[in-house]
């Protein structure tokens, strides 16, 4: 169909060309045609007919004949002139190329009789700017911005506005929106971009209401219309009355369609009362169904309450059959356990592991989950009165029996074999150990009878180690008490051992190094033992609760013990020294709560005997500090990883402390030692005490803590003692009826460079060295002081010459010089004759030997240096002789080889009596 009767009530777009409302297929690409009313339509084309027309002619004539050939497609056309001047028409045509996409160009078409002729061209990328000229009013002329302002009329405003719209199209797809619209009518952007306005006014769709956009099925129709119809281009009128027979004819048809679908909608309704009837009886057969389904639904109900009830039933009866079955599981015990609690032999070792499965199962049944309903059940009460009962049987018997081994044990004394420990408790642990899971129940079952057990054990074994401790660390005075009266009266008696302690005789000789190791590794086995023994049988690594509520006889907590100990802390942070640190290896395992007051109690207060006897090794051999520091270091290595050692651990921490105390305190006093030797006073003192003791003290260092030294700070202290020794010697003074200080620092030096030497410690190397250059000092020295000036008056002559020299005078002038002339030289070279040197060597080798008696090595070292310094003043004299006095002839009796021979003789007369 051309044209449709329903109207739209959506806005739809008007394309113009030329002022006239076109069909699709001559408006091109993108126009559209409105339909509208039949009469409004006939009514349109009546009146525009010729103007149709006119511009479908003039638009295919500038298509075949200017833009065709261009390959150009035509897109809108305008009659203009320009504005201002006389009218001279000419066609202002937009068109784009079909062989370059987006090519598009604006030209001025003139038309003469037919004949079109392009007149002007321009790229549309000229184009910058659109006038409207008026945004409100309609105006026919607008203003085109080229190459230059272009002023334009059109025959109407209608015309002008289709040409600026399609402009605007050109400018939205090809020129990406560059050119500017100014002036322009808002309506015209509305109508060529609706898709910019969310909605439309209302006045524009009560305007457009008629018209709707043709399809593509009814543009296809119109044209096909009017191509075949012959007057469709030629002659209007005669298409317009065509156009109404049609929709007459098409009119008919409708109302004949409308009639024949009367009838059949009189059948439809005929149906739809049958259906209406239908209807009703299948609603009386679901009425009944309904009704069978509230019946079949109530029974249902009641089956469900009947299997509630019986679900409810079979639950309770499962429930008390668990019940039943936990109750009698949980508090049955066998005959033979209830037996074995009341009547076995605990001396028996398989009736002691019975015991141990019994007093399991009996505990498993005490700790029967229960509630108070069940606990007043009578079967459930009786049951539990006997193993109550039975508990309390077996508490006491088992009390009882480790009480009795406890007295028993503390009341035998076994006699101790030479090289044994203190107490010999192996068999006695070995004994309890294996009651351990019994007491691990009593300890649960009933804390208080665990209690009493702990206090009667420390009572009575505590005793027993009390006097074994008291012995042994009698015997160990006893035996350093004997070394002391030894070093007094100074005999060597033979050592004695008591019979009731267990050291080992030693020599006299380091006899309190040896007291030392023997009772800290003594002292180890046996608190290890005895701590690692309390540990597992009453369970003091269950945790700090069970710890805290063990309590021991308060008189054996060692109060005094702990005041020693934190004397020595005071004294080690009050004077704080490097050398007083040991290895953080060695740092004792963390204890548990109460483990060291439960050893505590039982061994006694073995703190301070045991410091008691290091200071009294201390003062029998100052030195035995080192053995308690090797010794101390070795168990304390030993025992770092066992958690069963923390109160041996704490007792060789103290020991550690007192020897490093001690060091601190010996390398002090033997500092102030060598610092208050100042003077000497002896008729010969030689090698000084200080001297004797440091090498001592270093040579002791090394034979007992040799490799570690620097782990103790002994090398520190080395260095310390060596430097007080070397500032010592070298501010000495005084003056000794046979010795000179001179004497005492050569002495004392080399004794102090040898031993260094000897030594072979790293870290004293620079000490080696500077005692050596100190001692080759003082042997220059003594050189220079003993042998002085041989030659006397001619040492001077010749010290004279070389200060002329030194002036600037000439070698050969000296002798020129009255003072230096070559007569005074052979004056004083004849009053030194080789009788004279002799002699003068024979007495200083004398005097040399008679000091230096104590060192041959160094008085060989001291008449070595004398030589060469002899010799080198002969040489001296024989080159200033040779420079300044040649030709003289002059020399002294004795020549350098008469010298070495008077020394060779004196060293052969002096061996034999070496």
């Amino acid at each position: 169909m051309l044209l449709s009767l329903c109207p739209l009530s959506r806005p739809q777009q008007r394309l113009h060309c030329g002022g006239y409302l076109l069909p699709q297929h001559c408006a091109g690409r993108g126009r559209r045609l409105r339909r509208c009313r039949t009469e409004d339509v006939c009514r349109q084309l009546d009146a525009s007919s010729c103007h149709i027309m006119a511009a479908f002619s003039l638009r295919n004539d500038l298509q075949r004949d200017i833009f065709t050939p261009q390959n150009e497609r035509l897109l809108a056309v305008s009659s203009v002139w320009k504005a201002s001047r006389k009218r001279k028409e000419a066609i202002l045509c937009a068109a784009v190329s079909l062989d370059s996409w987006g090519k598009v160009s604006l030209v001025t078409v003139k038309g003469l009789k037919g004949n079109y002729k392009l007149s002007s061209c321009w790229s549309a990328t000229e184009l910058s700017l659109v006038d409207g000229k008026d945004a409100v009013k309609e105006t026919a002329e607008f203003h085109l911005h080229l190459d230059k302002v272009y002023q334009w009329e059109t025959n109407s405003p209608v015309e002008k506005r289709a040409f600026i719209t399609c402009l605007w199209k050109i400018n939205q797809r090809y020129l990406q929106d560059r050119v500017k619209f100014v002036n322009i009518t808002p309506d015209i952007l509305d109508e060529v971009l609706p898709w910019q306005h969310c909605r439309v006014s209302e006045e524009q769709e009560e305007e457009e209401e008629g018209f709707q956009e043709l399809t593509a099925r009814e543009a296809a129709s119109v044209e096909q219309l009017m191509e075949e119809s012959e007057l469709a281009m030629s002659d209007a009128e005669a298409f317009t009355q065509v156009l109404h027979v049609t929709m007459a004819n098409m009119d008919q048809e409708n109302m004949q369609a409308m009639m024949t679908s009367e009838l059949q909608a009189e059948q439809l309704l005929i149906l739809l009362d049958q259906a209406v009837e239908e209807l009703g009886q299948i609603e009386e057969v679901l009425t009944k169904h309904d009704l069978l389904l509230q019946s079949v639904q109530k029974k249902m109900e009641n089956l469900y309450r009947h299997g509630a009830l019986l679900q409810h039933v079979d639950h309770n009866h499962r429930q008390m059959c668990t019940e039943l079955c936990h109750l009698v599981d949980g508090l049955t015990l066998s005959e033979d356990h209830v037996r074995v609690l009341t009547k076995g032999d605990l001396d028996n070792k398989e009736h002691v592991k019975a015991c141990t499965r019994a007093v399991t199962a009996l505990s498993k049944c005490n700790k029967t989950p229960l509630t108070a309903g069940q606990r007043r059940l009578q079967g459930v009460a009786e049951q539990l009165i006997r193993f109550e009962n039975v508990r309390q049987i077996f508490e006491q018997r088992l009390t009882q029996h480790i009480i009795n081994a406890v007295m028993q044990q503390g009341l035998v004394k076994e006699p101790q074999r030479e090289g044994e420990t203190l107490l010999k408790t192996e068999n006695f642990h070995r004994q309890l150990l294996e009651y351990t899971p019994l007491m691990s129940w009593l300890r649960q079952s009933s804390p208080q009878v665990f209690q009493r057990l702990t206090q009667v054990y420390a009572e009575n074994i505590g005793k027993l180690f009390d006097k074994q401790m008291k012995d042994f660390f009698h015997a160990a005075r006893l035996q350093l008490l004997g070394v002391k009266e030894t070093q007094k009266s100074g005999a060597v008696p033979c050592a004695t051992r008591d019979s009731s302690s267990g050291l080992v005789p030693l020599r006299c000789d380091r006899r309190a190094s040896g007291v030392v190791q023997q009772v800290l590794t003594q002292l180890e086995s046996v608190c290890v033992m005895e701590q690692q023994f309390l540990t597992v049988f009453f369970s003091l690594d269950s945790g700090p609760k069970i710890a805290e509520s063990l309590q021991f006889p308060d008189g054996r907590r060692g109060s005094a013990v702990d005041q020693a100990q934190n004397c020595v802390e005071l004294k080690q942070r009050m004077r704080p020294h490097s050398w007083g640190r040991f290895s953080a290896a060695g740092a004792p395992p963390e204890p548990g709560f109460g483990e060291q007051d439960c050893v505590r109690a039982v061994l006694g207060p073995v703190e301070t005997r045991l410091w008691s006897v290091l200071s009294l090794c201390e003062e029998v051999e100052p030195l035995s500090f080192l053995s308690t520091l090797k010794v101390a270091r070795l168990c304390l290595t030993h025992q770092q990883h066992n958690p069963a050692a923390s109160f041996c651990c704490s007792l060789l921490q103290g020991a550690l402390q007192l020897g490093q105390c001690s060091l601190r305190r010996y390398t002090e006093s033997l500092c102030k030692e060598m610092e208050s030797v100042r003077a000497l006073k002896k008729a010969r003192p030689g090698i000084l005490p200080t001297v004797l003791r440091l090498e001592e003290f270093v040579k002791e260092g090394q034979t007992v803590l040799g490799g570690s030294e620097q782990c103790w700070g002994l090398d520190k202290a080395y260095i310390q003692l060596f430097s007080t020794a070397f500032h010592t010697l070298d501010s000495l003074s005084g003056q000794s009826t046979r010795c000179s200080p001179l004497v005492v620092k050569l002495l004392n030096f080399h004794r102090l460079a040898g031993f260094l030497g000897r030594v072979g410690l790293p870290k004293l190397g620079p000490l080696w060295e500077e005692a050596k250059e100190r001692m080759a000092f003082q042997v220059q020295e003594y050189v220079r002081a003993h042998l002085g000036q041989p030659f006397g008056r001619l040492s001077d002559f010749l010290d004279g010459v070389r200060r002329c020299l030194a002036h600037g005078v000439r070698e050969e002038e000296v002798c020129f010089q009255l003072a230096y002339s070559k007569q005074e030289l052979r004056r004083l070279t004849a009053l030194h004759s080789g009788q004279e040197v002799q002699r003068t060597l024979e007495v200083l080798h004398k005097k040399t030997g008679r000091e230096l008696s104590e060192a041959p090595a160094l008085l060989q070292v001291v008449w070595t240096a004398i030589q060469q310094d002899l010799e080198a003043q002969y040489r001296r004299f024989e080159s200033i002789v040779g420079r300044c006095y040649p030709g003289v002839g002059v020399s002294l009796e004795s020549s350098r080889q008469d010298v070495q021979e008077f020394f060779r003789a004196l060293n052969k007369n002096a061996k034999p009596g070496s």
